[in-house]
């Protein structure tokens, strides 16, 4: 497996749950740290905590990556700090429950400007750092939501969908740059996620035992410490409990 030492890895959605996981995960394997998420206070404590307890080199920056301007800003920063990225983790995502007759415009538009289009923004800005220097890996948080429709979470299936079909695209896009492309998609994971979750549907998984955020941060970590020549593409991880 190669080293992520001294790499540069920038994640999305870094303030809790998976993004959380795996910016530990990531800085004591030694890579240096690019975390975006929206709250800054928080934001700033993770950092200094990681720092302490690593001694990496880590950057803060926090952003609304479903606000294209601070998107750019994310990368502005990101190059005039470190020079280069090595590696992507688009993790940051919305999901709100609601069935589609009750829906709106807004919380529909809310939910695919974050999933979809700042996840696109992110990538395309990080190729423009990766192809020059023919090397980079680009990991992409769909779920198992992206394979099966589930009532409910209609927009956020959507988007992961999306995600899927977006990652398998650009993937062959990226081949000739010597850019990996991968797509992760987790199951149930006991973490915060989750906006407007009616107590029915919170129960019909109280009783199955849930993946922990350090489990897709393990898996994060397989895929890119897999030798060069190495692509893992696509990576479903359910709870053994859950059928779909």
């Amino acid at each position: 497996m190669n080293s992520i030492k001294g790499k540069v890895v920038l994640i999305t959605g870094a303030s809790k749950g998976i993004g959380l996981a795996t910016a530990q995960k990531f800085a004591d394997k030694g890579a240096n740290l690019v975390l975006v998420a929206r709250s800054k206070d928080l934001l700033q404590s993770i950092g200094t905590k990681i720092k302490e307890q690593y001694g990496i080199n880590i950057l803060c920056i926090p952003a609304d990556l479903s606000i294209s301007n601070q998107v750019e800003r994310v990368f502005e920063e990101l190059k005039s700090h470190f020079g280069r990225l090595d590696i992507l983790i688009n993790n940051a995502g919305r999901g709100i429950f609601n069935y589609i007759e009750n829906g709106s415009v807004k919380e529909w538009k809310e939910v695919i400007d974050l999933n979809i289009t700042g996840l696109i923004q992110c990538t395309h800005l990080a190729s423009k750092i990766m192809i020059p220097q023919r090397s980079g890996h680009i990991v992409n948080i769909s779920s198992v939501a992206g394979r099966v429709g589930i009532p409910g979470w209609s927009v956020y299936c959507a988007t992961k969908w999306a995600v899927v079909g977006f990652s398998e695209s650009i993937r062959k896009e990226l081949i000739k740059y010597n850019i990996r492309v991968t797509v992760i998609e987790p199951g149930v994971v006991a973490t915060q996620w989750g906006e407007n979750m009616p107590e029915e549907w919170i129960r019909s998984r109280g009783s199955m035992k849930a993946l922990k955020a350090e489990d897709i941060a393990e898996a994060i970590y397989y895929v890119v410490s897999q030798p060069d020549y190495v692509s893992v593409n696509e990576l479903l991880i359910r709870p053994t409990e859950q059928e779909r």
